[in-house]
């Protein structure tokens, strides 16, 4: 019998839960291992806003976050009173969100809660941090209303994608798109490092290097002419450095230009900022191009919700299946027990 999804996590000590779409089953994850009454305490908190009882974008009823007594709450000052469980306040965190200031609690009894956090990267690692020396031994970061957020995803150690009906009512593009994106997430890891002599002050987010690493160009990847300056350096090693978002427009006027790609190394932060189709990213490797990120997300399993809030509802073992033949990641159903291995 394989691992469980709460085994797939075992050592790590921060989580981001993740999802392609909303209504995907993060929370419905991210109580099955609050459930888990392991030996440790666990401490939850999440990229803005979540755990409200309806969601405030498709308007349909979501579950309730319940956590047990000894759990701690990262969540917003004005949800307080939405938290029916007994706590004491560890801390202010000076953080602050349209909900109010972050404080952390210690839950004193089993209960709801709603939480709120911060969406920046440097404050989640802070806070994340926070939690720790207040006791956490494992912290949960729920992805909130940025489904796939870099925030939540360079402050963990391990990373849970969410799935499901709700991304698509066709389920052979929804494995398909899943695919793709565990592809992007995965991603081999730049080495070794950063170029030499890097402008870490450079107000542009595309810098374009030489193959010794010197700086011959930066610009900003939303620019039009950014393809014009890639292409530019066409049969000479070329290193370029995305720090924002590599669009799918960017990337198409690339191929529009470059017959063959395998003299370039194109770089992102992290799989979310390639923001490129599955078709694009498969003719951009068959040309020759290198793709490779900055931070390599441990992505460690995938869950499936097979039921969307239009009311589709796929077969969840055929799901399993589907994927579990696509990605080398164990899938699971954790209301449905399935669980499969590549």
């Amino acid at each position: 019998m394989g691992r469980s999804l709460a085994e797939c996590v075992d050592n790590c000590r921060c989580v981001a839960i993740i999802g392609m779409e909303k209504n995907a089953g993060k929370t419905t994850v991210l109580n099955y291992l609050l459930g888990r009454r392991l030996p440790l305490i666990h401490a939850i908190t999440s990229i803005g806003y979540d755990g409200e009882d309806t969601d405030q974008v498709t308007g349909t009823d979501k579950p309730a976050i319940y956590v047990g007594c000894g759990t701690l709450v990262a969540t917003a000052s004005g949800l307080l009173g939405a938290c029916d469980f007994t706590r004491e306040l560890l801390r202010f965190t000076d953080f602050h969100t349209p909900m109010g200031e972050v404080v952390i609690l210690r839950a004193l009894s089993d209960g709801y809660a709603q939480i709120a956090g911060p969406s920046t990267t440097v404050q989640m690692s802070a806070l994340v941090e926070m939690l720790h020396r207040a006791g956490a031994e494992r912290v949960y970061i729920d992805g909130a209303a940025a489904r796939k957020s870099t925030a939540a995803l360079s402050t963990s150690d391990a990373c849970i994608l969410a799935t499901g009906a709700s991304f698509s009512h066709n389920i052979e593009e929804t494995v398909e798109q899943t695919r793709h994106y565990v592809e992007l997430l995965t991603l081999p890891r730049f080495e070794p490092g950063l170029p030499a002599g890097v402008p870490t002050d450079n107000i542009n987010d595309c810098l374009i290097f030489s193959g010794d690493g010197t700086l011959v160009n930066s610009c900003s990847a939303l620019d039009d002419q950014c393809a014009e300056l890639i292409a530019a350096r066409n049969g000479e090693s070329t290193c370029v450095m995305v720090r924002g978002a590599f669009t799918q427009r960017l990337a198409q006027r690339l191929l529009d230009k470059c017959r063959q790609l395998g003299w370039l190394r194109l770089v992102g932060e992290d799989g979310t900022r390639l923001l490129i189709s599955a078709s694009q990213k498969s003719e951009m490797m068959r040309r020759g191009c290198n793709l490779q990120v900055l931070n390599r997300v441990n992505l460690c399993a995938v869950t499936v919700n097979p039921v969307s809030p239009a009311g589709l509802v796929f077969d969840s073992g055929d799901l399993c299946r589907r994927l579990a033949r696509t990605i080398s990641l164990p899938v699971f159903d954790v209301l449905a027990g399935q669980q499969m291995f590549v």
